[in-house]
């Protein structure tokens, strides 16, 4: 085992939509893989709550109450304000449950209308207090042959800057994006990047040089993609231990630790 102690930033459980014959999607087997990893803490979201837009976000309470270590996501739509008419109630509905962080997904129309009036008022109260959210299949986040769905590098630019207190996660960040997420990292201090398919040789160590290690997220991308390969990233990458400590897992748990201060 690696010794590192890791909080994998990146996992979702239940049936998706269009899994692969040999895909493992139950909590108890998808935990069970990153246990085998060593990973014994994750942020978890459910499936169905991310297939339906928000409406199944309850089911994964239960399962998070059933394995300690995991702390429960919720999935929010890109355009909010006709799902979440009363933010106030929202975020304090999402602070009662433990949420560590809220998973947003470009819509399949207007991915990148992003201003703040269409994105919605629960965003102001995601900034109040400090909310991470996780941004999923953004131009950043997508292999360059991959369908364009939302989110552009200028469109996180100006949500991060219009939201200042909101840690911005780039989920699956891409190799190919490097020369720009390096500057938007360095103009915005609230964008993080998630690793779990960041597969540029020597880019965990180019990404440590150039922003620096504490906005780099471990995560696994389960059950779409095994533990290992992010595993083996973060233990043997050319930098410190206490570099990679706080990849692995330290990085994330502070921003868990700031939601509401």
């Amino acid at each position: 085992m690696s010794g590192l102690n890791f909080f994998d930033a990146n996992v979702v459980v239940g049936r998706v939509v269009r899994p692969t014959p040999p895909m493992r999607v139950t909590p108890e087997d998808v935990l069970a893989d990153l246990a085998r990893h060593d990973i014994h803490e994750a942020l978890i979201a459910h499936a169905h709550a991310i297939d339906r837009s928000h409406e199944d976000n309850a089911g994964i309470l239960p399962i998070v109450a059933a394995h300690p270590g995991t702390r429960p996501v919720f999935t929010v739509p890109q355009h909010s304000s006709i799902d979440f008419p009363d933010p106030d109630a929202a975020i304090q509905s999402m602070l009662d449950a433990g949420v560590a962080a809220v998973r947003v997904t470009p819509s399949r129309y207007n991915g990148y209308t992003c201003d703040p009036w269409a994105l919605g008022p629960i965003w102001r109260r995601f900034d109040d207090v400090r909310m991470p959210v996780l941004l999923v299949n953004t131009d950043l986040g997508r292999y360059p042959d991959q369908p364009a769905l939302g989110f552009s590098a200028k469109n996180i630019y100006e949500t991060a800057k219009t939201f200042p207190r909101v840690p911005l996660i780039i989920v699956r960040l891409n190799f190919s994006a490097l020369r720009v997420v390096v500057p938007l990292m360095r103009e915005c201090a609230n964008v993080y990047a998630e690793l779990s398919f960041f597969t540029a040789h020597r880019g965990y160590e180019t990404l440590v040089r150039e922003v620096g290690p504490d906005r780099l997220l471990f995560g696994s991308g389960m059950p779409w993609g095994p533990p290992g390969p992010a595993v083996v990233a973060t233990t043997y990458a050319a930098i410190s231990e206490d570099e990679k400590r706080l990849i692995a897992g330290d990085n994330l748990r502070r921003l868990i630790g700031a939601i509401g201060s």
